[in-house]
This record gives C-alpha cells, structure tokens and sequence, in this order.
C-alpha cells in the first residue's frame, strides 16, 4: 500500500484524503433518501386506490336505486315507479361517466388482478345496461332477471373494493376498510330487500321465491351489522345506533312484520309500493351516509399519510444534501490551499508542452523559489505568444485566401452543373453566404423585356425587391462598380431607399459584353467597414462566376422551353406529350391510379383554311389552345399533336368523370367568337374521344390509337360530341369498324360538300 501511495501525485493523495469521506457520505445519504421516497411513493399509492373507493360506492348507491325502482315498475306492470325511474337512471349515468375518469385504465396499486378483474367485468355488464333499460320499459324482462344483473354488477363492484384493502398494511385503516366494506355489503342487502319489498308492495302480492328471499335479506344485514361493529370506528358506531334506534328503523321494521304475516299470494296492499320505497330508500340514505363519513375519514388519512411521507422525505433531503454540501465545500478548501501552487505550475509546463500556450501564473507574486519560477514562466509564455500570434495571423490569411479559391471553384463547378434557374440561384445563395459572411447580398437579374431587373435571391438577411429599375443603381448606369462610403461625397442608389447611410456597394453582372444582373452587398452588423470593402475584390470574382451562369441557365432555359412547346398555340407539343404520358404510365401501374386520355379534333377545319385563308385557321387553333390551357387544371395537360389535333392528359380520374370534364371544355370552345378581319369566323366547335387506363390499354400508343378511334365515331355521329371508347369485351357481337375508311369517306364526303358551295 506505502509503496502504491509513493508512486502517486500530491493531488491524488489530498483528494484520497478529502473525497473518499464525501462519497461514502453521498452513498448513505443516497440510500436514505431511496427509503423515504419509497415510504412517500407507496403512501401516494395508498391514497391513490383509497380515492377509487367513494367514487365506486356513489355508482353503486346509484345503481342500487336503479335495481329497486326497476323492479318495481316491472313489478307493478308500470303502476308504481313510472316517475322517478328516469332519475335514477341519469344518476346511475353520471357516476358511470365520473368513474370512467377518475380510474380510466388503472393503473399503479389499482393494476393488479385482484382490482381489474372485478372491475373490467362490471365494466363489461354494464354495457348492456341500455338493453337492460330498453327490456324493463316494454316489460320484457321479469323481476329476478333484473335483481340478478344488477345483483352480478354490484357484486363485482363490491369485489373490486374488497381487493382495495390488500394494498393496505396499515392495522387501523385496514379496521376502516373492513368496516367499509362490511357496510356496503349491508347496504346492498338493504337495496336488494328494498327490490323485494318494491315488488310484493308495489305489485300488491309476494310471490313466493320473492318472499322467501325477502325475508332472508334481513339476517344477512344483521350479520353484515355485526362485523361493522367489530372494526368500526367510534363515531361511526354512534351513527349506526342512532339509525337503529330512530323512527325509520322503526317504520321499516312495521312493514317487515307486516309482510311477514302475510301468506304466499295474499294482499299487502296495506304498505303501497310509493311508501316502503320511500321508508327503505330514507334509511338506505342515511347508510350512505355513514359510508361517505368512513370515506372521508379514510381520504383524510390518505391525505395527512402521503403528506407525512412527503415532509419526512423533503426534510431528510435538504438535510444530508446540506450535510453532503458542508463537507464538500471543507474537503474543497483544504484541497485548494494545499495542491493550487504545484498544480498550476505543472499544468503551464504541459501546456507549453504540447500547443506552446502558457496561462499566466498567480505564484508569480510569491517571493520564494516557486515565485521566481513562475515569474521565469510568464516572461517565457510572452514570448512564445508574441511569436506565435504572428505565425496565426499569417496561417490564417492563406487558409483563407485558400479557402476563397476553393469556394470560387465550387461556385464555378456547382453553378455549371445546375439545371434550373431556380436551383441555380439557391446554390448562388449558399455559396455566397459562405463566401462573403460579413456580409448580407442579393442578387438581381434583367427580365426579358430588360426594362426591369428582377429580385432573385438574397443571403444572410439580405434584403430583396421584387423589382428594380436600372436607373435605380449607379453601378448599372456607370457601367463599373459603385461603392459607397459615409466619408466620401457619394450618392445612394434609389434602390436602397430609405439609406441608413451605411457602406454598401453595387457590382455589375456581365456576361459576353453584355450586362445580365447587378449584385448588391452590405455589412452585417458588427463588421467594419475597413474589413467589409476588403471583400469587394472576392465578389467581383464571384459575380464573374455568377454571370456566366445566368447566362447559360437562361439560354438553356430559353431552348428547353422551344423543343417542348408548339410555337403557334404555346401549348406542349407532340414530343414532351408522348414523354409526359409514358411517365404516366409508367406511375400509374406502380400506383393503381387510373388516367384518361382525350383525343381533339377541329371540326371542318380545313373549311376555315379554304375558305378564309391560312390565317384565319391560325387564329382558330390559337383560340382553341388558350381555351384549352385557360381550361385546364394542375392536373390536366394539353397539348397540339399536330393540325388541327390535340389531345388532353386528364390524370388520376375516372371514365366518368373525364367524360363530363370532355363535355365541359367542347362546351367552352363551342363560345369561342373569333373575329378576322372585320367579320367573325364561322362557329367552332370539336370532337372528342376518350379513352382510359387501364380499361383501354396499358401502352402509351394503344392508348392513343384508342382515343383516335373514339374521336372518329364523334367525327362520324356527326361532330360536335364526346365519345368514349367501348371495350371488347363490352361489345363482342357487333362488327369491327375500319376507321381509317370511315376517316378517308369523311374527308371526300367533306371535299364534295366544299366544292358544291
């Protein structure tokens, strides 16, 4: 062991010294406060199930109630109990609801079998209570079936408060509980014998199995009497007495006598139903009374129990954690004055060891040999930290002129490999914030009209208009880079009106001798200006990159726009169709979602070229393909194949649905008024063929063939119509028709008629 401590350091000596007394200190204050909580937690648990029980015992008073005036208004066949039979029941609803949520799922002490399984089994019959309710008010039901489910419910209920007490170890409360409890079972027999009575009163007879139970519900209370008696608390006892000895014991046992003394089937129309309920149900109240006292009582001690456990255990707490605290802050202090000189003097060595940096030593003040050390290290540390500040500051200017360059080849990289003017301008936005992080930006780009420039995008809080005038920034009506300076004579451009009067400056974009934009930057807070215009020659270098970029996205922009759009109506053409349906296709077999297909044709439109010339057929397709795209929705795609042909991609819709889609847009074209010259043109109207996936193929080409062949019966019935594609097997008897036929008969038919006029 002497030769294990020699080999140590002074530091881990003192805090053996110090420390190991805390911790052991902290390991036992740690498992007293583990035995308080736990002393508080099952307190808290107590309470927690004590505090199910008067809720449980209101739904059984109230469902007791229920039993009885049930009984008797089935008894009775409706001559008795008609009036208060409806309260009792929303009674018996309100304190169903109340327990609902007050236990819910239960949970803690309330979760183990014992409770759940009771109480998950009256839960379960009392869903058939409005059954139950429904049969007593069309007397489907007779008077012991009634007795024997509200009977089982109670009997469960009663069960699951009978397991309450096995959470309990308490030997006072335990005598409380039982006395609960044996109350309950008494009150329940009260309630059953008030049922009985409710019966042979009320019905003015007792039949036999009626009366034989009748009479034994009064041993039962007498027993359930004296078991309360034997755990009952004082005061409740002096209740119980009172009850017994006091005019409603006395009127109840009056009418006990008197439906002993009858026989099996003689009259007890001398005790009306309305009265035994009546004197039954006033001393069943005052039962419950005394059960709501033995429940207070028992919440009250739950309550003073959990806060006694809570005191105990926040009072141990602060305790030892002060005790823990005060030793600690000793063990601390000597710790301190002893080991601080030495340690920080090594600490400066290894410092100066490994990174070359060296705190500055308080034992520089001493005027021992370790002072004189120290002071020796301070000098030294200057030294080193003069030197090395120069090194950091020059590493630093190449890291980052270093790192200006690899943005810049980025920038150039990622700016050429966009495919969209949207994402190129996101990626001029995030390689420019960390290219210039002084400094807030925005970027503006010419429209195609060039009388305006258009706000793009904007970095670091920059802000951005959505349009500006090139008369607006000096930069563009210079033709160089503007800056501007609070110390110079200088203007502000109107495009940073209001001006803060802070620096800024404006850098012209050009690309191929031409201007395309204009890039506007100014100090975020806190960057001076010094540093802030020493960024002007990297964003010159960055709007160099930029421009090119703008450039090529628009002129790429520009010629995608061309090879995908028909230049007389603006619509998609053939080509990007084809591909679009394909795609569809392709989506809609992987999702099951059904499209269709409408095929467009001009109705005699070679009558408009013949007889008004080339531009007057011009004018009707223009018409049509803006009544098309005006038309259409997100989900719509039209396009001119070719002609007078268009074709419509109504996606993830029905047959149905597309067919009053069809009618809607032939009804839209058929309004078109077009006039040329000073007269208008001659009606247009189209014919339409629809055709579906995956009813009518699943090829882009079988598809269309489809619609072509659906368009020629609309061309065929006489024009101006939509005509939906039969499917084969819909149409098995009748004869194929040769289209093309039909198409070349059509067209001399046309000719003909043409030539005659």
């Amino acid at each position: 062991m002497s030769s294990f401590l020699a080999n140590r350091s002074i530091a881990f000596k003192l805090a053996l010294v110090c420390w190991v007394p805390v911790l052991a200190l902290i390991a036992i204050s740690a498992q007293k406060i583990h035995i308080e909580y736990q002393a508080w937690q099952k307190a808290e648990a107590i309470g927690q199930v004590l505090n199910v029980a008067p809720v449980l015992s209101d739904l059984i008073h109230d469902i007791q109630r229920e039993r009885g005036s049930s009984a008797g208004f089935v008894g009775s066949r409706g001559l008795a109990f008609k009036k208060s039979i409806n309260g009792e029941r929303s009674e018996t609803d309100t304190d169903l609801k109340k327990l609902l949520a007050t236990v819910g799922t239960p949970s803690g002490k309330l979760a183990s079998s014992n409770f759940t399984d009771p109480y998950n089994g009256a839960l379960s019959d009392l869903r058939k209570l409005t059954k139950i309710r429904q049969e007593v008010d069309s007397f489907q039901i007779t008077v012991p079936e009634i007795a024997n489910y509200y009977t089982d419910v109670v009997a469960q209920l009663l069960e699951a408060i009978e397991q309450m007490k096995l959470s309990v170890d308490n030997a006072e409360v335990l005598h409380q509980i039982s006395a609960y409890i044996a109350l309950q079972h008494a009150k329940e027999h009260a309630g059953l014998e008030r049922a009985m009575g409710a019966v042979g009163f009320g019905s003015g007879s007792f039949a036999p199995e009626i009366y034989q139970r009748f009479l034994s519900l009064v041993a039962q209370q007498d027993y359930m009497f004296s078991q309360f008696r034997q755990n009952a608390p004082t005061e409740a006892l002096v209740l119980l007495s009172k009850l017994q000895h006091g005019p409603l014991e006395v009127r109840v046992q009056e009418y006990r006598e008197i439906a002993q003394q009858i026989p099996y089937g003689g009259s007890a129309r001398l005790v009306s139903g309305t009265d035994w309920w009546d004197a039954t149900t006033a001393r069943i109240d005052v039962l419950k009374s005394i059960e709501d006292r033995l429940s207070r009582s028992l919440h009250e001690w739950a309550l003073e129990a959990c806060h006694q456990a809570w005191v105990s255990f926040v009072t141990l707490t602060a305790f030892l954690f002060a005790l823990v605290a005060g030793a600690s802050v000793v063990s601390l202090l000597v710790y301190r004055e002893i080991q601080p000189p030495i340690a920080r003097i090594n600490l400066s060595m290894a410092s100066w060891t490994n990174d070359g940096t060296m705190p500055d030593l308080k034992e520089a003040q001493r005027e021992d040999g370790i002072g004189e050390l120290a002071r020796t290290l301070n000098d030294l540390r200057h030294r080193l930290e003069d030197t090395r500040k120069t090194d950091l500051e020059r590493n630093a200017r190449e890291r980052a002129q270093t790192q200006e360059m690899k943005l810049l080849s980025d920038l150039n990289e990622w700016l050429q490999s966009s495919t969209s003017t949207d994402e190129l301008y996101t990626m001029i936005e995030t390689f420019m914030a960390k290219l210039l992080p002084g400094s807030s930006g925005s970027v503006y780009v010419y429209s195609n009209s060039r009388d305006v420039l258009d706000g793009t995008c904007a970095w670091n809080g920059g802000v951005l208009h959505e349009h500006i005038r090139p008369d607006d920034c000096w930069s563009l009506r210079r033709g160089r880079g503007y800056s501007f300076k609070t110390d110079d004579i200088k203007f502000a451009c109107e495009h940073t009106q209001p001006h803060d009067d802070g620096p800024y400056y404006c850098i012209p974009i050009l690309a191929h001798g031409e201007t395309v934009g204009m890039m506007h930057l100014k100090p975020l807070p806190g960057i001076s200006t010094d540093t802030f215009f020493e960024s002007y020659r990297l964003a010159q270098l960055a709007a160099e990159q930029i421009s090119l970029a703008i450039a090529n996205s628009k002129m790429r922009d520009q010629l995608h726009q061309q090879s995908i759009r028909d230049p007389l109506t603006g619509l998609f053409n053939r080509r990007h169709f084809i591909e679009v349906l394909r795609r569809n296709v392709e989506t809609s077999k992987r999702t099951k979602a059904p499209f269709v297909l409408a095929s467009i044709d001009v109705d005699h439109f070679k009558r408009f070229n013949d007889n008004h010339g080339h531009d007057a057929g011009d004018m009707v397709l223009r018409a049509v393909g803006a009544t098309l795209e005006q038309a259409c929705g997100v989900e719509e795609l039209p396009c001119r194949i070719g002609g007078e042909e268009f074709m419509l991609l109504l996606s993830d819709t029905t047959l149905e649905a597309a067919e009053n889609r069809a009618e809607e847009i032939r009804q839209l074209i058929e309004k078109i008024s077009v006039r040329y010259g000073e007269k208008s043109l001659p009606k247009i109207t189209i014919s339409v063929g629809l055709s579906a996936f995956p009813d009518h193929g699943s090829l882009p080409q079988d598809l269309m063939q489809t619609a072509d062949d659906a368009l020629y019966k609309s061309k065929a019935a006489g024009r101006n119509q939509v005509t939906v594609a039969n499917l084969v097997k819909d149409v098995p008897d009748q004869p194929t028709v040769d289209f093309e036929k039909v198409k070349e008969e059509l067209i001399d038919h046309v000719d003909q008629r043409v030539a005659k006029i």
